[in-house]
């Protein structure tokens, strides 16, 4: 499927060094949505616990609400817009944690749960909201003992079509036989498809036998599934060496892949000894993949403080599948209050990262072969490690969230960035204010985004959100091929890939619309609207928001005129000229389209290039620029009544004829 060897730097590295200034205009973009209240601000809303957007634009984020003084779980879905909230751990009485949500096409929605049940004994539940539904599904067990609950660290990912997978950690030994800092941890992995869930085995870990270290949310295992149905998870786990590295395995339906290290154990030669303390991970396409991670220097090593890298795997089809291919340092440099790296990849292998490097938020592209440089998207006025989250399109299209803290005021900044590189940002904020407590955004792959949080604390507590609406993608169009005479001409495109809201499509012609948007994938319109010549063609496919994508240009040439004959005699000299407009203007004469008998038993001839090219330079014009012309000369040898007739034929189909008696002598 690829074949990747150049440095893609994608417009959105250009646009993010262009605009590192102006994360703050005085007015939201129309590419990113207001901010929408959700909840709040209220003393019951308790956190914000993630979002998720399917490739079609539909989604949802779900947090935690205290009703009857228990944490119960509520939903808000998008679709055209968003809905109210409502809880979905109907019927449990006791409090519920850890939730988690997924999204497929069609307002397709997963959520997993964890509701405390006993001392060392809590459950692990979901319920699903099908396309087309109004509510969810009654909950439906996952795994009935994911024990104390304390550390579970959930991560759940759904592909297009409903096929989805969760990740998640059971302490099974917290005894103080472990070394400190350490526990007994199952990592375990669950398979949900066609409305029922699989725990695959006991566990993922490489080997159970060794205790691993204790969870944190930058180092809790995460999980990404492709479209067909795979799927890739990442977890932290001693090496041999009992130093903590990053490994992954491919999933196979319900088969576990090989572990495979993903951060590294040396680098330039000299051993790493320190451990990679966080992570994150997607996948895209057919198990396109990318880790990115921050590892700490450890003894004696070749880096002196922390540094981020990116390891790349490349899709299940492609030549080294079976194995990531290497860690690369993606930071730009050693830097203090080096954060959490947040990794977005598309189909192709182009990836972004971006992270805090104290209070400033930095960003790096790149893919398989090759990294850019790094850029700081901020305005430099947080005083806070912005901790940004994003999302990337294989067209080059971004969307970024970061929050950040100015004095008393907290607000969460977004960016849009479309494919040729334009971008939008705006601060989003809640009517009441207060301090961002978390962030989550959640992409459709195409560019687009949902961007929810919380902000506030007690009384003032709200849940907020806001859509980035990207672009649409470029689509194919299929115009007329060579010269056309018809009077209406037909044109048809691919559906442009879109995520949030419909599509209208209007044709251009030389940058001149020629037809009304339409909704249809083709249009008809009057090739007299163009006129005669060579035109420049383009369809623009235009969202909800007014943000337009062209596709590429294609060449119209519309030829309607009929070739024109003109006749001279002298005395017994007889002088034609057959013409088809300007070269480049006009389609020309068919190879031996121009027929020319002057009457005098059988004399004929047709007309050919060299003849076009003699009388192009007999008029001084050069032959790039002369006009498509025949020129023939005859002489008749004795008096008499000739008829003469001229046949011309160009390459749009035009004919003429002309029918002429001449008297000689």
């Amino acid at each position: 499927m690829r074949d990747r060897v150049p440095l893609r730097l994608p417009p959105l590295l250009t646009a993010l060094l262009v605009v590192a200034c102006l994360v703050a205009p005085s007015r939201a973009a129309a590419a990113i949505s207001p901010v929408h209240m959700v909840d709040g601000p209220s003393g019951d809303v308790v956190a914000i616990e993630d979002a998720a957007m399917a490739e079609d634009g539909t989604g949802g984020l779900v947090y935690l609400r205290k009703e009857g003084g228990r944490n119960h779980v509520f939903v808000a879905r998008f679709g055209a817009g968003w809905s109210a909230p409502q809880r979905v751990d109907i019927g449990q009485k006791f409090d519920s944690s850890w939730a988690r949500i997924a999204a497929g096409d069609g307002g397709r929605l997963l959520l997993t749960w964890v509701q405390e049940f006993g001392a060392g004994n809590d459950r692990m539940f979901s319920a699903t909201l099908d396309p087309g539904a109004t509510g969810f599904e009654a909950p439906v067990p996952v795994d009935l003992n994911v024990g104390e609950a304390t550390a579970s660290f959930p991560d759940l990912a759904m592909n297009a079509g409903g096929q989805a997978y969760l990740t998640y950690l059971v302490i099974t030994d917290n005894s103080t036989a472990n070394p400190p800092g350490y526990l007994g941890i199952d990592v375990r992995v669950a398979r949900y498809k066609d409305r029922l869930w699989s725990v695959l085995g006991n566990s993922l870990d490489r080997n159970p036998a060794i205790p691993m270290p204790v969870p944190t949310a930058a180092a809790g295992p995460k999980i990404g599934v492709d479209v067909n149905g795979n799927a890739l998870v990442a977890w932290r786990e001693p090496d041999d060496e009992f130093v903590n590295r990053v490994w992954a395995r491919r999933v196979f339906g319900g088969t576990f892949g090989v572990p495979l290290l993903v951060s590294p154990s040396s680098w330039e030669g000299v051993p790493l000894r320190g451990a990679a303390d966080a992570f994150s991970l997607d996948v895209a396409g057919f198990g396109q993949a990318a880790v990115a991670l921050r590892q700490l220097p450890g003894q004696a090593g070749k880096i002196g403080g922390p540094r981020a890298f990116v390891n790349e795997i490349p899709d299940a089809f492609a030549e080294g599948a079976a194995a990531f291919l290497g860690p690369r340092l993606a930071d730009g440099g050693e830097r203090g209050g080096l954060g959490v790296p947040s990794v977005a990849v598309d189909p192709e292998g182009g990836f972004g990262t971006a992270f805090a490097g104290g209070a400033a938020t930095l960003w790096t592209s790149g893919d398989n072969a090759a990294i850019g440089p790094t850029a700081r998207i901020d305005d430099g006025g947080s005083a806070i490690a912005g901790e940004p989250q994003l999302d990337v399109a294989e067209s080059g299209a971004a969307a970024i969230a970061w929050q950040e803290q100015r004095g008393g005021s907290g607000a969460v900044a977004a960016r849009e960035v479309a494919a040729d590189g334009r971008s939008e940002s705006a601060p989003l904020s809640t009517p009441v204010g207060g301090t961002v407590g978390g962030l989550a955004l959640a992409g459709s792959g195409l560019g687009d985004a949902i961007v929810a949080w919380q902000q506030g604390s007690g009384a003032a507590a709200q849940i907020a959100a806001a859509t980035i609406d990207a672009p649409p993608e470029p689509m194919l169009v299929e115009a007329p091929e060579g010269w056309q005479r018809k009077k209406e001409l037909r044109v048809s495109w691919e559906a442009a890939a879109n995520a949030i809201g419909g599509l209208r499509y209007s044709v251009s012609i030389d940058d001149q619309p020629v037809s009304k948007p339409t909704r249809k994938l083709h249009t008809v319109f009057s090739s007299g609207k163009a006129g005669e010549g060579r035109h420049r063609l383009q369809v623009f496919a235009i969202d909800d928001a007014r943000q337009e994508t062209g596709s590429r240009e294609q060449a119209l040439l519309i030829d309607r005129r009929a070739p024109r004959v003109r006749l001279r005699r002298r005395g017994s000299r007889v002088a034609i000229r057959v013409l088809d407009g300007a070269r480049r203007a006009s389609s020309g004469f068919k190879r031996g389209g121009v027929k020319i008998s002057f009457g005098d038993r059988g004399a004929s001839a047709s007309g050919s290039a060299p003849h076009r090219a003699a009388a192009s330079r007999r008029r001084g014009r050069g032959k790039a620029k002369g006009p498509n012309a025949v020129a023939r000369h005859h002489s008749y040898a004795k008096p008499g009544l000739y008829t003469i007739v001229v046949k011309a034929k160009d390459r749009a189909g035009n004919t003429a004829t002309l029918r002429r008696k001449v008297r000689v002598g």
